[in-house]
């Protein structure tokens, strides 16, 4: 048993052979999800107290690079980068929710289920300068906090707003979802960045071309490509997980 369960873990820690302190995302319309859902009240932004005010939502740019990032400062992992690779979407620094950005990018659904009021939302052109600190600093240790056997064990126990998916390069193998655990810990060492995460190996590729999951009230769960047909009364009885499939754990500038 515990050779099964040693080897369950090599396979996770596997994935994060080439983890740095960035995550880039597939394309434009899964950064505009992750911010969006990244803003209800148990998000990981807003837990780390980052943001602008309420109703305005920030979407940096690096004009440089061209990239859209959100920077998330962990207690005791230093910074962590959310980003995508894109050509500016909007020459403007203001837009509003009605802009042709999101009609463009976002199903009517799902515009209508994220933007709960008068949001605007701000391009400030900046170029972050952590990666500057680097060379000299040490990695993220990464720390395994859960491994779950099973996608409703996952939702039920977790509760994440957003699942990260990182796709096996075979369907032989396993793809590995992980959500971040957020619980403070104290590090073992003075200058050590620790980042927990709560585990799933999905040996059945369940989240393969899957955008959600709903999870309803009974615990059974949906697998969505879209929220269509997704009514507000469903907001209440219902749990949504978004699902973001990494693209690389690439560094996007070059050092």
């Amino acid at each position: 048993m515990m050779e099964e369960f040693q080897q369950k873990i090599d396979l996770a820690r596997n994935f994060f052979k080439d983890f740095s302190n960035y995550i880039e995302l597939e394309d434009f319309r899964d950064f505009l999800l992750f911010v969006l859902n990244s803003q209800v009240p148990s998000n990981i932004l807003q837990q780390l107290g980052i943001g602008g005010g309420k109703g305005v939502i920030n979407l940096p740019f690096n004009p440089l690079f061209n990239i859209y990032y959100q920077k998330v400062n962990l207690i005791s992992a230093g910074a962590l980068i959310i980003y995508v690779k894109s050509e500016a979407v909007s020459e403007g620094f203001i837009l509003e929710k009605d802009d042709p950005v999101f009609q463009e990018h976002l199903r009517p659904n799902e515009r209508e289920l994220a933007f709960r009021g008068k949001e605007k939302f701000l391009i400030p052109h900046i170029s972050d300068c952590t990666f500057l600190n680097e060379k000299n600093s040490n990695p993220i240790t990464l720390k395994f906090d859960d491994l779950y056997y099973d996608m409703k064990s996952f939702l039920a126990i977790a509760e994440p707003n957003i699942l990260f998916v990182r796709d096996a390069p075979s369907e032989s193998d396993p793809d590995l979802l992980f959500a971040f655990n957020l619980m403070p810990e104290m590090p073992g060492k003075p200058d050590e960045k620790v980042l927990k995460l709560d585990i799933l190996l999905d040996f059945e590729h369940k989240t393969r071309n899957i955008k959600f999951i709903k999870r309803e009230e009974d615990y059974e769960l949906k697998y969505l490509e879209n929220l269509i047909n997704i009514s507000h009364s469903d907001l209440f009885k219902a749990a949504f997980s978004l699902v973001l499939h990494i693209k690389s754990f690439k560094k996007p500038y070059n050092m």
